[in-house]
């Protein structure tokens, strides 16, 4: 009898385990784009990735890092990165070569650390466990002459989504009709 009290509730824990680590498990993360970078001494060159929470209930709070690219300089333009649940993140980064760096192929690894934040605020919730996507690989290899061009990263302008336009160009033209009908039968009253 007590056993089967004890296996019910072992069984309610893990249910319950499972639950709360389904909206961290829920997470994806795309490969550094471009793959493959090729620079000289003091160059740098942009890259970007996608944090993807399509299927999350949580907003989720990750922090990131690349390892193994050591004395290269890895510089994120947000130390962390906010993702409402159901939503995808770009992050974007810049990678510095040294003018006393090595001529060699650097072989880096993109570790993404993410966790729900709590109800209240900005912070990683107690209740929920940080989980680890990556290992990604992300290479710069350091020549002394380049032949390519830097593959340029273009950042996404600020823009008004299409509703929005649509939204005006509807009211625009009611009240040309608006004015145009005031006009034609406005003068004969």
């Amino acid at each position: 009898m007590i056993g089967s009290k004890y296996s019910k509730i072992g069984a309610i824990l893990v249910f319950a385990l499972l639950l709360n680590l389904q909206s961290v498990y829920s997470l994806g993360v795309t490969r550094p784009v471009p793959y493959d970078i090729e620079l000289m001494r003091g160059e740098s060159a942009d890259f970007t990735f996608q944090i993807q929470a399509t299927t999350s209930t949580n907003r989720i709070l990750c922090s990131y890092s690349i390892a193994d690219l050591d004395p290269l300089e890895i510089e994120f333009e947000e130390p962390e990165a906010l993702i409402n649940a159901g939503s995808v993140k770009r992050v974007y980064g810049t990678v510095t070569v040294p003018d006393d760096a090595s001529y060699k192929d650097y072989r880096g690894k993109l570790s993404v650390s993410c966790g729900a934040v709590s109800e209240g605020g900005e912070g990683i919730s107690g209740s929920v466990v940080m989980t680890t996507i990556g290992d990604s690989p992300f290479n710069v290899k350091v020549v002394e002459t380049r032949e390519g061009e830097i593959r340029e990263i273009t950042r996404p302008e600020l823009e008004a989504p299409p509703y929005l336009m649509i939204i005006a160009i509807i009211i625009i033209i009611i009240v040309v009709i608006g004015v145009l009908y005031y006009i034609k039968f406005g003068k004969k009253r």
